[in-house]
């Protein structure tokens, strides 16, 4: 079977950094928010089609995939992407360590399948891991060739991939919710997702892989430590959920499970796409100590500015959010939606300061952070289910993110990147903006105004208006520095001029 060679395009200049990474921002951010909004829309018909209970049990099932599927994580795409590793062997080594990780992700998923299900009292699972657990199979043959969309900073590519995987598995999923009207639908969905993204990868790239172990020691001396500090995030992201699940039912379980994926969405489908562009658009100046300082300050402020705006507004809107997206039998994750936003805010500043380390090759401080934030929460999340319910679970969690936005600080001044004054200064003016904020908001008697729809509308028209207007005063009031305010100023600036008429 002919292949074609993997790519290896030269490198870009370091001075064009601003420029990829806003590109690849940009086209990242649409596909995660395009990939959203169809996923918005797709929780939006499902939560009036099926219950609570039903998210709940696919939950449960996910929580043991997921954990599975971190444990085995190898970070073949981050390997690839680093500097070096263009060659053919390369790529074949890295699609057959994937394909190992995905049978052995199978096979474990379908011996465990009788402990996940007495763990969580919930017998169905077993017939739900039976379909599920094929997916990481699936997962793993997808052609290696597209993490070339990314290390050429080909987002656009990028971005066509995972719209058509979306779109087609919408169009499957509700119509399984129709025909099923219970969680067959969206065991169906996950299966379907696999099998489209299987296709489209060898349909979108041309790269043939081939089974090889030429250059599994180059892919695993990268990918240890990463290993770890996967397997940390994940049991210190999901503990919580573990615990809810085991000790409150399928029912408490699903609106744990929708409040937390629609809570942290807002700050997620900011962080994760910039996170995506910027590993690939910092290793091409790690070797250059002030222009990459400057690049992860750039970074660290804008996205601080944006997840703390989203998820601050999101906290204040959560009653009338609920209402009008999921509807009346859901009431009960309002208040979860309330602690969790606060939760996106917090791990989205962690999240956004791990991709200096891993490109600067200190995995080794980013797994410190993660078990840290793990021993935290085992016995946090379980205090507070146990005094405190399902609410106590999401409090718990919110309050460890904040603990450990000092703590990744702190780690990434040791990696040399930045100075701890730095990284403060870049965080003080977004949180105050949004602490202002709120107290505005829930000042104002809202409720006066009507209908759910009415009150969410005001909400965010406050919101928009308050936060860019505290952010701009404060920064007026400490000088003008440096920052995240000084190129977003010039850029509305230049809009201005554009548009004056002559």
């Amino acid at each position: 079977m002919s292949a074609a060679p993997a790519p290896a395009p030269a490198p870009a200049p370091a001075s064009n950094y601003g420029k990829h990474l806003l590109r690849g921002s940009v086209w990242m951010i649409a596909a995660r928010w395009a990939m959203r909004l169809i996923g918005l829309v797709n929780t939006m018909i499902l939560a009036r089609l099926l219950a609570p209970s039903d998210f709940g049990l696919i939950a449960m099932v996910m929580l043991a995939y997921g954990l599975l599927e971190t444990i085995s994580y190898a970070g073949v795409d981050l390997a690839l992407m680093r500097g070096g590793a263009d060659t053919r062997e390369h790529y074949d080594t890295a699609w057959t360590v994937q394909i190992m990780q995905g049978a052995f992700i199978t096979v474990l998923m379908l011996a465990s399948a009788p402990a996940v299900a007495a763990y969580f009292n919930e017998p169905r699972a077993l017939a739900v891991i039976l379909l599920v657990a094929p997916r990481a199979l699936l997962d793993g043959m997808q052609n290696i060739g597209i993490v070339a969309f990314r290390k050429e900073l080909d987002f656009a590519k990028e971005f066509r991939y995972t719209l058509y995987n979306r779109l087609l598995n919408f169009v499957i999923v509700i119509g399984a919710a129709i025909w099923f009207r219970n969680y067959w639908a969206l065991v169906l969905g996950s299966l379907a997702s696999s099998v489209i993204g299987l296709g489209l990868s060898y349909a979108m790239h041309p790269f043939r892989p081939r089974l090889s172990f030429a250059r599994v020691r180059d892919i695993w001396s990268f990918s240890q430590w990463l290993m770890i500090s996967r397997v940390g995030s994940y049991l210190s992201r999901k503990c919580d959920e573990f615990v809810v699940g085991g000790y409150a039912g399928t029912t408490a379980m699903g609106n744990y499970h929708v409040g937390s994926d629609l809570a942290t969405l807002p700050s997620n489908e900011l962080v994760m796409p910039i996170r995506r562009a910027m590993f690939p658009s910092l290793s091409k100046i790690a070797d250059k100590p002030t222009e990459f300082a400057a690049a992860v300050l750039a970074s660290f402020s804008a996205i601080a500015a944006m997840c703390l705006f989203v998820s601050a507004c999101l906290l204040v809107v959560a009653p009338e959010f609920v209402a009008v997206m999921l509807g009346a039998k859901w009431t009960e994750a309002v208040p979860l939606i309330r602690w969790l936003a606060m939760f996106g805010a917090f791990s989205s500043l962690v999240l956004v300061l791990e991709v200096p380390l891993w490109v600067g090759g200190k995995t080794n401080l980013s797994a410190v952070q993660t078990w840290l934030e793990f021993a935290a929460m085992v016995p946090l999340s379980w205090f507070a289910v146990h005094h405190y319910g399902v609410e106590g679970a999401a409090a718990a969690r919110a309050g460890v993110s904040l603990a450990m936005v000092p703590i990744m600080m702190m780690l990434t001044v040791r990696a040399g990147s930045l100075g701890l004054m730095q990284l403060l200064g870049a965080l003080a003016r977004p949180l105050a903006a949004a602490i202002i904020m709120v107290l505005v908001v829930q000042a104002i008697p809202f409720a006066q105004l009507g209908p759910a729809l009415v009150v969410l509308i005001a909400k965010v028209a406050l919101c928009l208006a308050l936060y860019p207007t505290s952010v701009w005063a404060l920064w007026v009031g400490v000088g003008r520095p440096q920052g995240f305010e000084t190129t977003a100023m010039a850029q509305l600036g230049r809009l201005v001029a554009k548009w004056r008429p002559a």
